[in-house]
């Protein structure tokens, strides 16, 4: 996509920014920047990097700091006269924040907190790469409907803790000695962490401690893990429709704002003619 020259007339500002956002090549080379400035920040973290280069790393993250400081100001300058539209977006907004936040006197200062911003700029990988935009939308809202998978997975293994504890105790005291062990035996085979050893160890204590995890795994770790895969899985299908229809919006809302840039430029050209028309008189 070829970005427009933007000459003298102030109206193509917001046009020629929204063609350069656009820009495939502009986004390739901004999800580029991202990395790069990734892999700064984790040199800095290796001293024999530090003491070879840090000043050379440090003016890498000045550099990619000023890439990302344009790459808002474009956004901005896209909404034209109402460049308040441009908060709208919760994206936008989370890149204004940390890139501008680098800027504050208070914060610059503070080693720590410089640091956080530092690695927050990378986050912004997520908006360049849209699988990943989808995926970090569907967890957000899958979380809210786990909610009572969680907690009737946490009553199911409280309730097969208790279980545990009242039949196994006294034979098997390593995993069930307390109802607290008892539930971290159960969380280990929820994770298939080393199932089989566990189990094994149980069964040489008592045998009845067969069923009992038969009985678990097939309820806790298939049952449930099930519901909840099927949660995130409706998740992700919602979070791909609402990124399908935000693109829709926003190419119709870019389409829209430069038909209404080009009608401006009309009726500025007309209001100029009728002007020039007005001081021409024929007959003196």
């Amino acid at each position: 996509m070829r970005v427009p020259s933007l000459g003298t007339d102030p109206s193509r500002v917001p046009a020629a920014c929204r063609a350069l956002l656009a820009n495939p090549r502009f986004q390739m080379l901004s999800m580029t920047v991202i990395l790069v400035n990734a892999a700064a920040l984790g040199a800095l973290t290796f001293p024999h990097a530090r003491e070879a280069g840090e000043e050379f790393l440090l003016w890498v993250d000045h550099v990619c700091l000023g890439f990302f400081t344009l790459e808002v100001l474009a956004g901005i300058l896209s909404f034209g006269r109402k460049p308040l539209r441009y908060f709208k977006n919760g994206w936008n907004l989370f890149d204004f924040v940390i890139v501008f936040a680098s800027f504050m006197p208070g914060l610059r200062e503070n080693v720590t907190i410089l640091r956080m911003l530092r690695l927050a700029r990378i986050v912004r990988i997520f908006r360049s790469l849209p699988s990943l935009r989808i995926i970090l939308v569907a967890a957000g809202k899958a979380l809210p409907k786990s909610a009572g998978v969680f907690a009737l997975t946490g009553v199911v293994m409280y309730l097969w803790a208790m279980v545990g504890w009242i039949a196994f105790s006294d034979t098997d005291a390593e995993h069930f000695g307390t109802v607290g062990d008892a539930l971290l035996n159960l969380f280990q085979l929820v994770a298939f962490d080393d199932m089989g050893n566990v189990m094994r160890d149980s069964m040489a204590q008592n045998p009845w401690t067969l069923p009992y995890y038969v009985v678990f795994i097939l309820f806790g770790a298939f049952v449930l893990v099930n519901i909840l895969l099927g949660v995130v899985l409706t998740s992700m299908e919602e979070a791909q429709k609402m990124d399908d229809e935000d693109g829709l919006v926003s190419a119709d809302t870019a389409l829209l704002l430069e038909r209404i840039d080009r009608l401006q430029n009309t009726v500025d050209k007309l209001a100029a003619d009728q002007e020039r028309s007005r001081g021409f008189t024929p007959f003196r």
